[in-house]
Protein backbone atom coordinates (compact mmCIF):
# COMPACT_ATOMS: atom_id res chain seq x y z
CA UNK A 1 0.00 0.00 0.00
CA UNK A 2 2.90 2.18 1.06
CA UNK A 3 4.19 1.56 -2.70
CA UNK A 4 1.15 2.05 -4.25
CA UNK A 5 0.72 5.60 -2.47
CA UNK A 6 3.80 7.03 -2.73
CA UNK A 7 3.67 6.36 -6.58
CA UNK A 8 0.44 7.82 -7.06
CA UNK A 9 1.55 10.65 -4.96
CA UNK A 10 4.32 11.05 -7.57
CA UNK A 11 2.34 11.43 -10.51
CA UNK A 12 -0.13 14.02 -9.38
CA UNK A 13 3.27 16.05 -8.27
CA UNK A 14 4.68 15.39 -11.56
CA UNK A 15 0.68 16.62 -13.05
CA UNK A 16 0.87 19.49 -10.74
CA UNK A 17 4.36 20.51 -12.51
CA UNK A 18 3.08 20.18 -15.68
CA UNK A 19 -0.03 22.29 -14.99
CA UNK A 20 2.27 24.94 -13.32
CA UNK A 21 4.21 24.70 -16.68
CA UNK A 22 1.15 25.31 -18.92
CA UNK A 23 -0.19 27.92 -16.79
CA UNK A 24 3.30 30.19 -16.99
CA UNK A 25 3.09 29.61 -20.92
CA UNK A 26 -0.44 31.26 -21.57
CA UNK A 27 -1.65 33.23 -18.23
CA UNK A 28 -0.57 37.00 -18.68
CA UNK A 29 1.70 38.41 -16.04
CA UNK A 30 -0.52 41.90 -16.03
CA UNK A 31 -2.82 43.54 -13.93
CA UNK A 32 -5.79 45.44 -13.67
CA UNK A 33 -5.17 48.86 -12.44
CA UNK A 34 -8.72 50.45 -13.16
CA UNK A 35 -11.66 48.74 -14.38
CA UNK A 36 -13.45 50.35 -17.64
CA UNK A 37 -15.68 52.84 -17.60
CA UNK A 38 -18.28 53.84 -20.68
CA UNK A 39 -18.81 56.33 -22.14
CA UNK A 40 -22.34 58.12 -23.02
CA UNK A 41 -20.56 61.06 -25.03
CA UNK A 42 -20.77 60.04 -29.15
CA UNK A 43 -17.35 60.48 -31.27
CA UNK A 44 -19.81 61.41 -34.11
CA UNK A 45 -21.16 63.88 -34.74
CA UNK A 46 -19.94 66.59 -32.25
CA UNK A 47 -23.16 69.32 -32.09
CA UNK A 48 -21.42 72.20 -30.55
CA UNK A 49 -18.77 71.99 -33.28
CA UNK A 50 -21.11 71.56 -35.70
CA UNK A 51 -22.99 74.52 -34.59
CA UNK A 52 -19.47 76.74 -34.08
CA UNK A 53 -18.92 75.89 -38.16
CA UNK A 54 -22.65 76.39 -39.70
CA UNK A 55 -22.87 79.84 -37.48
CA UNK A 56 -19.43 80.49 -38.97
CA UNK A 57 -20.52 79.97 -42.60
CA UNK A 58 -23.92 81.89 -41.76
CA UNK A 59 -22.06 84.84 -40.57
CA UNK A 60 -19.89 84.73 -43.82
CA UNK A 61 -22.36 84.38 -46.28
CA UNK A 62 -24.10 87.36 -44.74
CA UNK A 63 -21.04 89.37 -44.72
CA UNK A 64 -20.58 88.29 -48.39
CA UNK A 65 -23.75 89.33 -49.36
CA UNK A 66 -23.85 92.71 -47.59
CA UNK A 67 -20.17 93.70 -49.00
CA UNK A 68 -22.00 92.93 -52.37
CA UNK A 69 -25.18 94.60 -52.69
CA UNK A 70 -23.36 97.89 -50.95
CA UNK A 71 -20.44 97.36 -53.66
CA UNK A 72 -23.51 97.40 -56.31
CA UNK A 73 -25.93 100.01 -54.72
CA UNK A 74 -25.96 103.12 -57.21
CA UNK A 75 -28.97 104.37 -56.43
CA UNK A 76 -29.52 107.90 -54.13
CA UNK A 77 -30.91 106.58 -50.82
CA UNK A 78 -31.26 110.11 -48.81
CA UNK A 79 -29.72 113.62 -48.55
CA UNK A 80 -26.89 111.92 -47.23
CA UNK A 81 -26.25 110.99 -50.68
CA UNK A 82 -27.41 114.28 -52.29
CA UNK A 83 -25.14 116.08 -50.35
CA UNK A 84 -21.80 113.76 -50.99
CA UNK A 85 -21.87 113.87 -54.64
CA UNK A 86 -23.40 117.35 -54.79
CA UNK A 87 -21.15 120.75 -53.99
CA UNK A 88 -23.21 123.35 -53.03
CA UNK A 89 -26.47 122.41 -53.98
CA UNK A 90 -29.00 123.45 -51.79
CA UNK A 91 -31.73 120.79 -51.15
CA UNK A 92 -34.89 122.82 -50.95
CA UNK A 93 -36.76 120.05 -49.59
CA UNK A 94 -38.40 116.35 -49.17
CA UNK A 95 -41.19 115.09 -50.64
CA UNK A 96 -42.81 112.05 -48.74
CA UNK A 97 -44.13 108.87 -50.74
CA UNK A 98 -48.48 108.98 -50.58
CA UNK A 99 -50.13 106.47 -48.62
CA UNK A 100 -51.98 105.06 -51.20
CA UNK A 101 -50.83 104.62 -55.16
CA UNK A 102 -52.04 106.43 -57.41
CA UNK A 103 -52.45 105.64 -61.24
CA UNK A 104 -50.97 109.26 -62.56
CA UNK A 105 -49.28 112.43 -61.58
CA UNK A 106 -52.54 114.70 -59.95
CA UNK A 107 -52.97 117.44 -57.53
CA UNK A 108 -53.27 115.80 -53.84
CA UNK A 109 -52.35 118.60 -51.80
CA UNK A 110 -56.40 119.58 -51.87
CA UNK A 111 -57.33 116.63 -50.50
CA UNK A 112 -56.06 116.85 -47.00
CA UNK A 113 -54.82 120.22 -46.81
CA UNK A 114 -53.46 119.05 -43.65
CA UNK A 115 -51.46 116.20 -44.33
CA UNK A 116 -48.07 115.22 -44.29
CA UNK A 117 -47.46 115.56 -47.89
CA UNK A 118 -49.02 119.02 -48.29
CA UNK A 119 -47.09 120.21 -45.10
CA UNK A 120 -43.47 118.70 -46.90
CA UNK A 121 -44.72 121.13 -50.02
CA UNK A 122 -45.00 124.32 -47.61
CA UNK A 123 -41.99 123.58 -46.61
CA UNK A 124 -40.72 123.51 -50.06
CA UNK A 125 -42.69 126.78 -50.87
CA UNK A 126 -41.39 128.57 -47.98
CA UNK A 127 -37.79 127.72 -48.53
CA UNK A 128 -38.20 129.62 -51.94
CA UNK A 129 -38.17 132.77 -50.50
CA UNK A 130 -34.18 131.74 -49.80
CA UNK A 131 -34.09 131.37 -53.67
CA UNK A 132 -35.20 134.74 -55.25
CA UNK A 133 -37.62 136.76 -53.11
CA UNK A 134 -37.85 139.39 -55.43
CA UNK A 135 -40.91 141.68 -56.52
CA UNK A 136 -42.75 140.48 -59.25
CA UNK A 137 -43.83 137.26 -61.05
CA UNK A 138 -41.58 134.43 -60.59
CA UNK A 139 -41.10 131.56 -63.00
CA UNK A 140 -40.13 128.29 -62.03
CA UNK A 141 -39.05 125.11 -63.80
CA UNK A 142 -38.68 121.66 -62.91
CA UNK A 143 -37.19 118.65 -64.16
CA UNK A 144 -35.01 116.03 -63.61
CA UNK A 145 -32.68 113.40 -65.61
CA UNK A 146 -34.71 110.98 -67.03
CA UNK A 147 -38.54 110.03 -66.69
CA UNK A 148 -40.25 108.54 -63.70
CA UNK A 149 -38.57 110.42 -61.00
CA UNK A 150 -42.04 112.72 -60.15
CA UNK A 151 -41.22 115.94 -61.79
CA UNK A 152 -45.16 116.16 -63.20
CA UNK A 153 -46.49 115.42 -59.37
CA UNK A 154 -43.83 117.87 -57.73
CA UNK A 155 -44.77 120.35 -60.38
CA UNK A 156 -48.65 119.90 -59.88
CA UNK A 157 -48.62 119.80 -56.39
CA UNK A 158 -45.99 122.44 -55.98
CA UNK A 159 -48.34 124.90 -57.79
CA UNK A 160 -51.24 123.73 -55.88
CA UNK A 161 -49.32 124.37 -52.56
CA UNK A 162 -48.65 127.66 -53.81
CA UNK A 163 -51.93 128.71 -54.83
CA UNK A 164 -52.90 128.19 -51.53
CA UNK A 165 -51.01 131.00 -50.37
CA UNK A 166 -53.66 133.45 -52.88
CA UNK A 167 -50.94 133.44 -55.45
CA UNK A 168 -52.38 133.28 -59.08
CA UNK A 169 -50.22 130.29 -60.72
CA UNK A 170 -50.35 128.72 -64.27
CA UNK A 171 -48.76 125.93 -64.84
CA UNK A 172 -47.01 124.84 -68.32
CA UNK A 173 -46.49 121.50 -69.76
CA UNK A 174 -43.13 121.69 -72.19
CA UNK A 175 -42.56 118.12 -71.84
CA UNK A 176 -44.13 117.57 -75.37
CA UNK A 177 -42.59 114.14 -76.06
CA UNK A 178 -44.49 112.37 -72.99
CA UNK A 179 -47.13 114.63 -72.01
CA UNK A 180 -48.54 113.64 -68.49
CA UNK A 181 -50.21 116.96 -67.21
CA UNK A 182 -53.46 116.58 -68.76
CA UNK A 183 -53.89 113.11 -67.43
CA UNK A 184 -53.39 114.51 -64.05
CA UNK A 185 -56.43 116.96 -64.68
CA UNK A 186 -58.41 114.86 -66.44
CA UNK A 187 -58.51 116.96 -69.30
CA UNK A 188 -57.86 116.39 -72.99
CA UNK A 189 -54.95 117.09 -74.74
CA UNK A 190 -56.44 118.97 -77.97
CA UNK A 191 -54.50 122.39 -77.36
CA UNK A 192 -51.72 123.06 -75.42
CA UNK A 193 -48.47 124.71 -75.84
CA UNK A 194 -47.52 123.08 -79.48
CA UNK A 195 -50.64 124.72 -80.71
CA UNK A 196 -50.20 128.17 -78.87
CA UNK A 197 -46.36 128.30 -79.91
CA UNK A 198 -47.33 127.86 -83.62
CA UNK A 199 -49.87 130.64 -83.20
CA UNK A 200 -52.96 128.01 -83.91
CA UNK A 201 -54.69 128.84 -80.24
CA UNK A 202 -54.37 132.09 -78.70
CA UNK A 203 -53.58 132.29 -75.33
CA UNK A 204 -56.60 132.65 -73.79
CA UNK A 205 -58.00 129.74 -75.81
CA UNK A 206 -55.10 127.16 -74.19
CA UNK A 207 -55.44 128.40 -70.69
CA UNK A 208 -57.63 125.79 -68.53
CA UNK A 209 -58.44 126.31 -64.87
CA UNK A 210 -58.24 123.23 -62.71
CA UNK A 211 -60.55 122.83 -59.32
CA UNK A 212 -58.53 125.32 -57.18
CA UNK A 213 -59.53 129.23 -57.83
CA UNK A 214 -55.75 130.13 -58.03
CA UNK A 215 -54.54 126.96 -60.14
CA UNK A 216 -54.80 127.29 -63.75
CA UNK A 217 -52.73 125.26 -66.30
CA UNK A 218 -51.92 124.54 -69.91
CA UNK A 219 -51.33 121.25 -70.97
CA UNK A 220 -48.54 119.91 -73.70
CA UNK A 221 -51.06 119.88 -76.90
CA UNK A 222 -50.64 117.50 -79.24
CA UNK A 223 -47.27 116.14 -79.86
CA UNK A 224 -45.03 118.25 -82.63
CA UNK A 225 -42.39 116.80 -84.50
CA UNK A 226 -40.21 119.89 -83.24
CA UNK A 227 -40.53 120.21 -79.81
CA UNK A 228 -36.64 121.46 -79.50
CA UNK A 229 -37.37 123.99 -82.11
CA UNK A 230 -40.75 125.09 -80.63
CA UNK A 231 -39.11 126.04 -76.61
CA UNK A 232 -36.62 127.86 -77.74
CA UNK A 233 -38.76 129.68 -80.34
CA UNK A 234 -39.08 133.89 -79.38
CA UNK A 235 -42.95 132.35 -79.31
CA UNK A 236 -41.97 130.95 -75.82
CA UNK A 237 -40.45 133.84 -74.88
CA UNK A 238 -43.44 136.24 -75.55
CA UNK A 239 -45.90 134.02 -74.34
CA UNK A 240 -43.51 133.57 -70.68
CA UNK A 241 -43.69 137.68 -70.55
CA UNK A 242 -47.70 137.33 -71.08
CA UNK A 243 -48.23 135.00 -68.71
CA UNK A 244 -46.07 137.09 -65.64
CA UNK A 245 -48.67 140.10 -66.75
CA UNK A 246 -51.15 137.45 -65.47
CA UNK A 247 -49.87 134.94 -62.92
CA UNK A 248 -47.52 135.46 -59.69
CA UNK A 249 -46.17 132.25 -60.26
CA UNK A 250 -45.18 130.04 -63.76
CA UNK A 251 -44.45 126.44 -63.01
CA UNK A 252 -42.85 125.00 -65.84
CA UNK A 253 -42.85 121.32 -66.30
CA UNK A 254 -39.82 120.74 -68.56
CA UNK A 255 -38.30 117.17 -70.17
CA UNK A 256 -35.96 115.68 -68.49
CA UNK A 257 -32.40 117.35 -69.37
CA UNK A 258 -30.70 113.56 -68.56
CA UNK A 259 -32.57 112.43 -71.84
CA UNK A 260 -32.78 115.91 -74.21
CA UNK A 261 -31.48 119.60 -73.44
CA UNK A 262 -34.78 121.25 -74.95
CA UNK A 263 -35.09 123.00 -71.70
CA UNK A 264 -31.52 124.37 -70.44
CA UNK A 265 -32.07 127.89 -72.43
CA UNK A 266 -35.29 128.21 -69.98
CA UNK A 267 -34.13 126.30 -66.82
CA UNK A 268 -31.47 128.75 -67.10
CA UNK A 269 -33.26 132.27 -67.15
CA UNK A 270 -35.82 131.09 -64.40
CA UNK A 271 -35.84 132.48 -60.69
CA UNK A 272 -36.36 129.15 -59.31
CA UNK A 273 -34.41 125.94 -61.70
CA UNK A 274 -35.54 122.93 -59.21
CA UNK A 275 -34.23 119.38 -60.15
CA UNK A 276 -36.18 116.21 -58.74
CA UNK A 277 -33.77 113.22 -57.82
CA UNK A 278 -36.28 110.21 -56.62
CA UNK A 279 -34.94 108.18 -53.52
CA UNK A 280 -34.50 104.79 -54.09
CA UNK A 281 -34.93 104.92 -58.44
CA UNK A 282 -32.29 107.98 -58.97
CA UNK A 283 -28.49 106.74 -60.15
CA UNK A 284 -25.85 108.19 -58.48
CA UNK A 285 -24.13 109.01 -61.13
CA UNK A 286 -27.33 111.54 -62.17
CA UNK A 287 -26.05 113.82 -59.11
CA UNK A 288 -23.13 114.16 -61.33
CA UNK A 289 -25.27 115.81 -64.22
CA UNK A 290 -26.49 118.39 -61.50
CA UNK A 291 -23.26 119.28 -60.72
CA UNK A 292 -22.46 120.06 -64.53
CA UNK A 293 -25.59 122.18 -64.56
CA UNK A 294 -24.42 124.28 -62.12
CA UNK A 295 -20.59 124.60 -62.67
CA UNK A 296 -20.55 124.46 -66.69
CA UNK A 297 -24.10 125.78 -67.63
CA UNK A 298 -23.85 128.79 -65.10
CA UNK A 299 -27.44 127.42 -63.35
CA UNK A 300 -26.30 128.90 -60.03
CA UNK A 301 -29.87 129.30 -58.69
CA UNK A 302 -30.43 125.37 -58.87
CA UNK A 303 -31.79 123.82 -56.12
CA UNK A 304 -32.82 119.52 -55.66
CA UNK A 305 -35.93 118.35 -54.39
CA UNK A 306 -35.97 114.57 -53.21
CA UNK A 307 -39.00 113.09 -53.74
CA UNK A 308 -40.05 109.41 -52.24
CA UNK A 309 -37.81 110.30 -49.43
CA UNK A 310 -38.53 107.82 -46.32
CA UNK A 311 -39.63 104.99 -48.44
CA UNK A 312 -37.92 101.58 -49.75
CA UNK A 313 -37.94 100.45 -53.30
CA UNK A 314 -41.88 99.04 -53.39
CA UNK A 315 -43.22 101.59 -56.00
CA UNK A 316 -46.26 100.75 -57.46
CA UNK A 317 -48.02 101.47 -60.91
CA UNK A 318 -48.10 105.57 -61.09
CA UNK A 319 -47.50 106.24 -64.95
CA UNK A 320 -44.04 106.08 -65.39
CA UNK A 321 -43.91 103.17 -62.77
CA UNK A 322 -43.88 104.58 -59.27
CA UNK A 323 -46.32 104.90 -56.63
CA UNK A 324 -46.81 106.72 -53.41
CA UNK A 325 -47.13 104.58 -50.42
CA UNK A 326 -45.33 106.37 -47.46
CA UNK A 327 -45.44 105.18 -43.42
CA UNK A 328 -45.69 108.15 -41.46
CA UNK A 329 -49.26 107.36 -39.54
CA UNK A 330 -50.65 108.91 -36.26
CA UNK A 331 -52.45 111.99 -35.58
CA UNK A 332 -50.55 114.41 -33.21
CA UNK A 333 -52.15 117.73 -33.67
CA UNK A 334 -50.05 118.32 -36.29
CA UNK A 335 -50.95 116.66 -39.38
CA UNK A 336 -54.27 115.17 -40.04
CA UNK A 337 -54.03 111.94 -41.99
CA UNK A 338 -57.39 109.83 -43.54
CA UNK A 339 -57.86 107.33 -40.71
CA UNK A 340 -61.42 105.99 -42.20
CA UNK A 341 -59.42 104.01 -45.05
CA UNK A 342 -57.43 102.91 -42.41
CA UNK A 343 -59.88 101.56 -40.13
CA UNK A 344 -61.70 100.19 -43.29
CA UNK A 345 -58.93 98.26 -44.61
CA UNK A 346 -58.83 96.40 -41.16
CA UNK A 347 -62.22 96.12 -40.98
CA UNK A 348 -62.08 94.03 -44.86
CA UNK A 349 -59.13 91.79 -43.14
CA UNK A 350 -61.36 90.78 -40.06
CA UNK A 351 -64.43 90.28 -42.09
CA UNK A 352 -62.83 88.00 -44.75
CA UNK A 353 -63.81 84.84 -44.72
Amino acid sequence: MYDINSEYYSKLLTKKAEYEMVRAGFVSDNEIIEPAKANFTPISPQERNNYILFLGIGLGIGLIIIVIKYLLHNTVSGTQDVSKHTNNIPILGMVPSYKDVIPVSQLIVDKNPKSLMSEAFRSIRSNLQFIANGEGSKVLTVTSTVSGEGKTFVAINLGGIIAFSEKKVIILDLDMRKPKTHIGFNVQNTIGMSTLLIGKTTLEESIQKSNLENLHFITAGPIPPNPSELIISKKMTDVIEDLKSLYDVIVIDTPPVGIVTDALPIISKVDYPIYIVRAHFSKKVFLKNIQMLRDKKGIKKLSIILNGAGTGNSYGGYGYGYGYGYGYGGSHGYYEEDTQKKKKRIINIFSKK
